[in-house]
């Protein structure tokens, strides 16, 4: 068996000049800029809401201002009269009604519009507090009367009615196949 020796010139010929190799550079730092455009759009986004929630707000504020003054009028003055408790709520009213129709209601026809304006569920207690001062305003025995009854209901009034809720029309239109016109008799035009 031969053993096989190393060459001793083939040992030494490595390349003699040195390899061309570069240092290891470590990528660049990932920044967080420029922003990607979807984050742009949940910024705007957020900045709207935030606009038209203030907005919102400030309407609210705004439409609540004139009952919180009236209940702070009625608060301060307690020994208030029936006649100036009547006043308060007319005034309070029309800043939310129209001024022309309250301005000419008093006695029973103000105390059924005060009464329709309220929720059902507070029309009953404010009818049996309120009914016998305002049909009396004009009598002279409770003109000056202070009427704690009264009171209440003057204060359930505002904190339950003001401001008024929208009106939504649940009513549909009306056909026209139901509609008589005056050429027509009145079992034309009507299906059964």
């Amino acid at each position: 068996m031969q053993s096989i020796t190393p060459n001793p010139a083939q040992a030494t010929t490595l390349p003699t000049t040195p390899l061309a190799l570069k240092d290891i550079h470590l990528p660049e730092q990932i920044t967080n800029y420029p922003i990607a455009y979807g984050w742009w759009i949940l910024a705007s986004l957020v900045l709207l809401i935030i606009v038209i929630a203030i907005i919102k707000f400030k309407k609210s504020a705004k439409r609540k201002q004139v009952k919180k003054q009236a209940l702070s009028q009625l608060n301060n003055s307690i020994e208030m009269n029936n006649t100036e408790l009547i006043s308060l709520l007319k005034w309070a009213a029309m800043h939310y009604f129209s001024r022309a129709e309250i301005a000419q209601l008093y006695g029973n026809l103000l105390h059924q519009f005060l009464v329709k304006k309220l929720p059902e569920k507070y029309q009953k207690s404010f009818s049996e507090l309120s009914e016998q001062a305002i049909n009396n305003q004009y009598q002279a025995i409770f003109q000056n009367n202070v009427d704690k009854d009264f009171h209440q209901a003057v204060r359930l009034w505002l904190t339950k009615a003001l401001p008024p809720k929208p009106i939504i029309q649940t009513q549909p239109p009306i056909a026209n196949a139901n509609i008589i016109t005056s050429s027509q008799k009145p079992n034309e035009g009507v299906s059964s």
